[in-house]
C-alpha cells in the first residue's frame, strides 16, 4: 500500500504510466514523457528548419529568421492547444541562446548547436557523478516510486544494477558528443543538423524504453523492487 505521505515522482516525465500493478510503459506513456506530439513537434522542428535553410541558401540570416518565424508559429499553436506557458520556457530560451551564439561577432553558423553539447556534458557529467557517490539516479527515482527510498544502497546487487542503468544513459549523453563534436570541428553544419535529429528524441525515447525493459521487475508494487523475484 503506497504511503501517501512519501512524496511522489511524477512518472509522466520518465515515460510510465501509474497502474494498480506498478508502472509500465506504452507507445502512448513514452510520447507523454516529451510532451506528447505537440512536445516532440516543438523540440524537433526549429532545429529542423534551421539544417534545412542553412542546406538550401547556406546564410545565416536566412536560417536565424526562418527559426524565428517557425517559433513565432509554435508559440501560437502551444496556447491554441492550450499547454501550459512553462513548457515553453525551456525550447524559447534554448533557441534564443542558440541564436545569439551563432550571429555574434565571433560566432559561427555551427554556433547554434553549442548549447545542445553543454547540455548533454551536464546530464551526463551529473549521472556519472552519481554512480561515483554511490547514489545512481535510476536507484533514487525507482527507490522513490517503489516506496523503498534509498534502503536499496544497502544490497550491493542492487547498487551494481542501478549503476548499470545509469551508465547506459551516461553512454547516450557521451555517445551524442562522440558523434557530433567532431562534425561540429569540421564545420559540417548539415550532417551536425541532422545528426542532432535523429539522436535527439528518437534516441531519448528508445533509452525510455531500453531502461524499462532493464526495470520492469523492479518497479512492480508487488515486487517493490526485489530483483530476486
Amino acid at each position: 500500500m503506497v504511503d501517501k505521505k512519501k512524496p511522489e515522482i511524477d512518472s509522466k516525465k520518465y515515460g510510465l504510466k501509474k497502474t494498480d500493478d506498478g508502472y509500465k510503459v506504452d507507445a502512448k506513456s513514452l510520447l507523454e514523457s516529451i510532451g506528447g506530439v505537440q512536445g516532440f513537434i516543438e523540440a524537433t522542428v526549429p532545429g529542423l528548419v534551421y539544417v534545412l535553410t542553412f542546406a538550401i541558401w547556406q546564410d545565416l540570416t536566412v536560417s536565424i529568421i526562418s527559426v524565428a518565424l517557425a517559433m513565432a508559429a509554435l508559440t501560437i499553436r502551444h496556447f491554441m492547444v492550450k499547454r501550459p506557458a512553462s513548457a515553453l520556457i525551456g525550447p524559447i530560451v534554448g533557441i534564443g541562446l542558440a541564436i545569439y551564439l551563432a550571429q555574434r561577432p565571433e560566432g559561427k553558423p555551427s554556433d547554434f548547436y553549442l548549447p545542445g553539447f553543454w547540455t548533454n556534458v551536464a546530464y551526463g557529467g551529473g549521472l556519472l557523478l552519481s554512480i561515483l557517490v554511490r547514489f545512481p539516479i535510476i536507484g533514487v527515482l525507482v527507490g522513490f516510486m517503489t516506496n523503498q527510498g534509498f534502503t536499496w544502497r544497502k544490497d550491493r546487487r542492487k547498487v551494481r544494477f542501478f549503476n548499470l542503468v545509469t551508465m547506459l544513459w551516461v553512454g547516450m549523453f557521451g555517445l551524442r558528443l562522440l558523434v557530433q563534436v567532431p562534425m561540429y570541428l569540421a564545420n559540417d553544419i548539415v550532417s551536425l543538423g541532422f545528426a542532432r535529429i535523429a539522436m535527439g528524441q528518437p534516441l531519448f525515447l528508445l533509452m525510455i524504453w531500453i531502461s524499462w525493459l532493464l526495470l520492469r521487475k523492479v518497479v512492480r508494487a508487488e515486487q517493490d523492487g526485489n530483483l530476486d523475484k
